[in-house]
């Protein structure tokens, strides 16, 4: 009897302990929670650039910015992306979350251009401008329906940002403080919308013609403007070149001068050599090269340009302090660090059982002046992709092994200089 009350008693302690121990464990998985909860309620995601799927190859894109958050059929769907204009390319990030959703859960994404991923983070470029539906569809580990989303993103597209660039000549001979200035601005995709001038005398002019008329305050002395010409596209990019313009007096010396050039790629160096006729002994050559440097004195002068532009180079004869003639020429200069870089990003937009598409793009820059010319080598030569387009998709076969592809990415400045990026990328096995 004695022995019965015993297991009776030793029983009713189990059973407590077990209670306690059991209450014990919840309270530590629901303040743990709470904890979780909190943390991810306080996190602000400013940066998805933390999950990016997609590798750098050879420098940065600019940051992801405007994001937008929508729920959507019960799916929290963020998206963000980068900016359009040049040096970066214009790259969308895509962020999924729902409740009570299995986690082996597989999510679908259909971006409206053709391209197609899995993944809870994903990434898409558009090649185009244009307003595109988002379709993502969550599915079960036995592909059942289990919700699905649509929303619609505005995209600008690639190859949107202008090229400024403009000339300047005097309109009318005989009054050389009216001026001509031409635009020859241009952007590869898109249309420029306005030409915003500051003449560097307080005056500014907007407009959408790309030849605009101005008159400088007449004066007796040579008078440098710093003209700035301000170039919008369509795409709200925008680019901005500066040329100091001297408004000047014709005096009745003829000629004028010789301007040669050497390693355009390394350190351009230009010679100027005097070669008017009719200027008396004693004369002194000034020279202004147009830009914001200051004026130089000799005959002749070495001259190194640090940014790439079509410089109204003038020449100033002067005699006992005056002036007596003064002529000047455009002299197109490359400039210093004109060699371009080559970059460019690599990220898979379609796989499936046989094959596998990747899309490559250019990040490409140069310190000082344009591209005219990229070339994509796929495989030592297997493919040759040189039309100047700064995004190629390839598709590549499957093979029962792993194979490896070789990718170089050849950029050529408007100077002629080059840069080649390489990298190897890998074909999963079937």
């Amino acid at each position: 009897m004695v022995y019965a009350w015993f297991l009776l008693i030793l029983s009713s302690l189990q059973i407590f302990y077990f209670f306690k121990m059991k209450a014990f464990i919840q309270n530590t998985i629901l303040i743990s929670c709470l904890i979780s909860c909190l943390a991810a309620c306080n996190k602000t995601d400013t940066n998805t650039t933390d999950t990016d799927p997609v590798p750098l190859i050879g420098g940065l894109t600019s940051a992801y910015k405007d994001t937008v958050s929508v729920v959507v059929n019960g799916l929290s769907i963020k998206y963000s992306k980068t900016s359009a204009c040049f040096p970066s390319n214009e790259i969308f990030a895509f962020d999924v979350t729902a409740n009570n959703l299995p986690t082996a859960a597989i999510y679908q994404w259909n971006f409206g251009d053709g391209h197609v991923l899995k993944g809870k983070n994903v990434r898409n470029i558009y090649e185009t401008a244009g307003t595109y539906t988002v379709t993502v569809t969550v599915l079960n580990s036995n592909n059942q329906l289990l919700a699905r989303s649509t929303i619609s993103v505005e995209a600008k597209g690639q190859q949107v940002t202008p090229h400024a660039a403009f000339s300047s000549q005097i309109y009318d001979v005989n009054f050389v403080n009216n001026m001509a200035f031409t635009s020859s601005s241009s952007v590869q995709r898109g249309t420029l919308t306005n030409y915003t001038w500051n003449w560097g005398d307080g005056n500014t002019t907007s407009t959408s013609n790309a030849v605009t008329l101005y008159n400088f305050t007449a004066t007796g002395q040579s008078t440098v403007y710093p003209v700035q010409l301000i170039v919008t596209a369509n795409s709200g990019c925008k680019d901005t070149a500066t040329i100091p313009v001297t408004v000047a007096p014709v005096y009745n010396i003829s000629g004028d001068f010789s301007a040669v050039s050497s390693n355009v790629c390394d350190n351009e160096t230009f010679v100027f050599t005097p070669t008017a006729t009719g200027v008396p002994a004693g004369a002194v050559y000034r020279w202004d090269f147009a830009d914001a440097t200051g004026l130089v004195t000799g005959n002749p002068v070495i001259k190194r340009f640090t940014y790439q532009n079509d410089y109204d180079v003038k020449m100033t004869i002067l005699l006992n302090g005056k002036t007596i003639y003064q002529t000047h020429k455009w002299v197109k200069a490359y400039g210093q660090n004109i060699k371009p870089k080559a970059l460019f990003l690599k990220n898979v937009v379609i796989s499936d059982a046989t094959t596998v598409t990747w899309a490559f793009y250019s990040q490409s820059n140069i310190p000082h002046g344009y591209f005219i010319g990229y070339k994509w080598d796929i495989n030592n030569g297997a493919r040759i992709d040189d039309n100047f387009n700064t995004y190629i998709e390839h598709k590549f076969n499957k093979a029962a092994t792993n194979t490896t592809q070789n990718i170089s990415f050849i950029v050529t400045g408007n100077s002629g200089c080059t840069d080649t990026a390489r990298t190897t990328i890998v074909i999963p096995a079937l």
